[in-house]
């Protein structure tokens, strides 16, 4: 609970014993009112004993259709803020889940994903890369070029209003085309812009990620699963991500205004 709000916290797990133990012992439980895991892989004899709501899937769904899952039972308990972890990383201060709720009253984001997973968003030397930030009374919205899935916050709001993942994308952009609704919605910066606190980094850590690293890109070669993805993407909505034309900082400013002052919350 924060501030008489509940705090709901899904965890998909696919063949990563250790990954999601190391998240699992990682998380500020005090501060989570909702726990619930979706496991779309192997059962392991160490989940028998976990202390949260487990979902074993009958069979393997896809991270998106898993996902939704974890997001419709933390709707049914009636949970204000929403996150969504995969297991490969893990949280690294307990004032995690309140840095994020903050960010999004203060600037009015209504959806925000952890950036520094994986390479997109990082330089040779492994520092984030940032595409433009913006400052709020002191506090640093930070916007990347790419979208990263492995640690999102959602609103209740942004979940009532763009509704859950298309499952049709299995294991690949699901989250991608889930933002894009987001931002169609107008209540996150435009595509190109990917929110996140400042220094993530500091906050969420990450196992690292590579083709022989992801268990799901372990069933088949990552291009197979992101070509597939990319097809659906195209059929679903006429273009696939690349060709998205990137907005001059100057109408982002402008759409950072319009979500301010319409989803504010002063305290």
């Amino acid at each position: 609970m924060y501030q008489g709000e509940k705090i709901g916290v899904g965890i998909v797990t696919y063949n990563r014993k250790d990954g999601l133990l190391k998240l699992l012992n990682s998380l500020p439980r005090q501060c989570i009112d909702e726990l619930v895991i979706i496991n779309d892989g192997q059962h392991f004899p160490e989940y028998s004993g976990l202390d949260c709501h487990y979902i074993l899937n009958e069979e393997n769904l896809g991270v998106g259709c898993s996902k939704n899952r974890a997001l419709s039972y933390l709707r049914e308990k009636g949970v204000d803020h929403y996150f969504l972890i995969e297991d490969d990383v893990f949280v690294k201060r307990n004032d995690v889940f309140h840095r994020y709720i903050e960010m999004s009253r203060l600037t009015g984001v209504q959806h925000f994903n952890f950036s520094q997973h994986g390479l997109l968003n990082v330089n040779q030397q492994g520092q984030p890369l940032l595409r433009m930030r913006c400052d709020y009374a002191g506090e640093k919205l930070f916007m990347f070029p790419s979208c990263v899935g492995a640690f999102s916050y959602y609103t209740a709001l942004a979940l009532d209003t763009v509704g859950l993942m298309d499952e049709r994308f299995y294991n690949a952009l699901e989250h991608v085309d889930h933002t894009i609704a987001v931002i169609d919605a107008g209540m996150h910066p435009p595509f190109g812009y990917f929110a996140d606190i400042a220094d993530s980094q500091d906050y969420i850590g990450d196992e690292g990620w590579s083709t022989k690293q992801s268990t799901i890109s372990g069933e088949l070669t990552f291009r197979a699963i992101v070509t597939v993805a990319l097809q659906r993407f195209k059929q679903k909505r006429g273009f696939v991500p690349a060709d998205i034309t990137i907005e001059n900082t100057k109408k982002v400013t402008r759409m950072l205004e319009k979500i301010h002052s319409k989803y504010t919350v002063k305290h």
